[in-house]
C-alpha cells in the first residue's frame, strides 16, 4: 500500500512540475485553458485572485453656506459624517441610507465629488455633497455625541486629519463654481445646530480616530 501511495504522490508532483513549467514557457498557455472553462468556474476563479475592496463615504450635507459636521463620542474632534456602501447599493442608495440612519437627513442635488483610493490599503473612499431636504436632523446614531452647521468661511480648526484633505478639495471645487456661477439658490432650512463646547466632549477614548468613511474601516 505504501509503495503504491508514494507512486501516486510522485506522480502527482511531477504532473504539478510540468503544468507549472508549462504556464511558465507559455505565457498564453493559461488563457486558452481559463478561456475554454465553463463561464461559472471562470467566474469564481476571477473572484478569488482579483482585489477585494471596502467603499466607505463621506458626506457634505450642505445648507445654504452651511456645512453640517459631526462629533462622535470616540473621537475629541470634528469630522463629515461618514458610512459604508453596502452590497448591492449604488452610491447615492447608501449615502440616501446613512444619513438618514444616522441622522434623520434627506438630500436634494445629490452629487459624487470624488473617487479616492486610500495608498496601502483595501479601502475606496467617495466623496458625496447634497443640500439639505428639509428641517428634520435628529440624533439616531448612539456613537454621534452631537452637530453642528458651520459658515464655510468658519469651519473648525479641530477636524480629523484624514477628512482635512476632502475639505480642503470641496472649498477649492466650492469658490470655483461660485465664482463661475454654477452653485444656484437654496432655500436653507433653519436647523438649530448643537454647540459643543470643549468642556462638554465625552470623557473616554480622546485620541483621533477614524469614524466610517475615513482612512480605516469602523468597527
Amino acid at each position: 500500500m505504501r509503495p503504491l501511495l508514494k507512486k501516486t504522490l510522485l506522480l502527482l508532483f511531477v504532473a504539478c512540475t510540468l503544468g507549472v513549467l508549462a504556464l511558465v514557457v507559455f505565457p498564453g498557455l493559461k488563457y486558452e485553458i481559463y478561456r475554454r472553462l465553463p463561464p461559472d468556474i471562470r467566474w469564481d476563479i476571477s473572484y478569488a485572485v482579483t482585489d477585494k475592496f471596502v467603499v466607505g463615504m463621506v458626506y457634505f450635507v450642505e445648507r445654504g453656506d452651511q456645512l453640517l459636521m459631526v462629533r462622535h463620542t470616540y473621537q475629541d474632534k470634528w469630522a463629515l459624517p461618514g458610512g459604508w456602501v453596502e452590497r448591492h447599493e449604488s452610491f447615492e442608495e447608501s449615502a440616501r441610507r446613512e444619513l438618514n440612519e444616522e441622522l434623520s437627513v434627506h438630500l436634494d442635488d445629490f452629487e459624487v465629488l470624488e473617487v479616492n483610493k486610500v495608498p496601502r490599503s483595501g479601502i475606496i473612499n467617495i466623496a458625496i455633497r447634497g443640500r439639505l431636504q428639509d428641517e428634520e436632523v435628529a440624533i439616531r446614531d448612539s456613537e454621534i455625541f452631537g452637530y453642528r452647521f458651520f459658515d464655510l468661511d468658519k469651519l473648525p480648526d479641530n477636524v480629523i486629519y484624514t477628512h482635512k484633505p476632502y475639505i480642503q478639495r470641496y472649498l477649492q471645487e466650492h469658490a470655483r463654481r461660485s465664482q463661475a456661477g454654477d452653485i444656484p439658490d437654496a432655500i436653507s432650512p433653519e436647523v438649530p445646530g448643537i454647540e459643543l463646547p470643549e468642556s462638554e466632549v465625552p470623557e473616554g477614548d480622546t485620541e483621533t480616530g477614524e469614524s466610517a468613511g475615513a482612512d480605516n474601516p469602523a468597527p
